[in-house]
Parts: C-alpha cells; sequence; structure tokens
C-alpha cells in the first residue's frame, strides 16, 4: 500500500473549507478583576470630584496640590504631614498611609477631625505628624 507521504518527504497541506476560518473568531478576552475594580475605582473618584465641585460651586475640580476652602471637609479638620518614610514598614502601615492621601514626604493634607482619621494617625506615629488641627472650615 502506498503511503501518503510523497518520496521528497513534504506532507500534503491541510486546507479549511474557506467558510470554516472567517466563522471561527479569536475567544474574547474577559478584563482581570483588578482591572475592573481599577476601572470602577477611577469613575467613582470621577464621579465624586464633579459631585464635590457642584457642591463648592465650581465648575471644575481644583487642581491637586491647592489647599483652597472649597477643598477642605466641612466642620472641624486637622492637617496631617507624612514625615517619614513608609519604606521597610509593614504593608498595614502603608496602606494606612495611602487610605489617608500621603504618598511622599513633606506631603501635607486636610481631613475631618473624627475618630476614624484620629485612630489612623495613632496607627502610624512614626510617619505622620498633625499640623495643625481643630480648626473651623
Amino acid at each position: 500500500m502506498p503511503s501518503a507521504r510523497k518520496p521528497g518527504g513534504a506532507r500534503p497541506r491541510k486546507t479549511r473549507p474557506a467558510g470554516a476560518a472567517a466563522a471561527k473568531k479569536a475567544p474574547k478576552r474577559r478584563a482581570t478583576p483588578a482591572a475592573a475594580r481599577a476601572s470602577a475605582r477611577a469613575a467613582a473618584e470621577t464621579a465624586g470630584a464633579q459631585a464635590a465641585a457642584e457642591r463648592a460651586g465650581a465648575s471644575a475640580p481644583s487642581p491637586s496640590g491647592t489647599d483652597s476652602r472649597a477643598d477642605r471637609p466641612a466642620g472641624r479638620t486637622i492637617v496631617i504631614e507624612q514625615y517619614a518614610s513608609g519604606i521597610g514598614c509593614q504593608v498595614r502601615q502603608k496602606k494606612t498611609l495611602r487610605a489617608l492621601g500621603l504618598r511622599r514626604l513633606r506631603q501635607r493634607v486636610v481631613r475631618p477631625d473624627n475618630p476614624a482619621v484620629r485612630g489612623m494617625v495613632l496607627a502610624i506615629p512614626h510617619l505622620v505628624r498633625i499640623v495643625e488641627g481643630g480648626h473651623a472650615a
């Protein structure tokens, strides 16, 4: 019985019908849970910034780094400054820094003076200090 191969060693090429190649689609890539959370977080931050701007009477959110009265929370506030690096600290302490909005040394943020924020500051006293406190907005 003769072999399917030709004497030169080349195999016969398998061919598909013309419609089969067009009908087969590449699988859709699903977004990872982390990417979905990041996009949802970005959308929530944008919506929150727009809502805050509308409440403050501004047409657009003020650029970061400015400390205007419109950016300050209502009621009593405290100013928190990061004076030590989070490098080498526990992950929980780094997350507390980020939750307070601190990203670099000597950065100051204005936060409401409430037990939750005070507890966060007390959890990392070696990294942050309260610069100003108890001022009414």
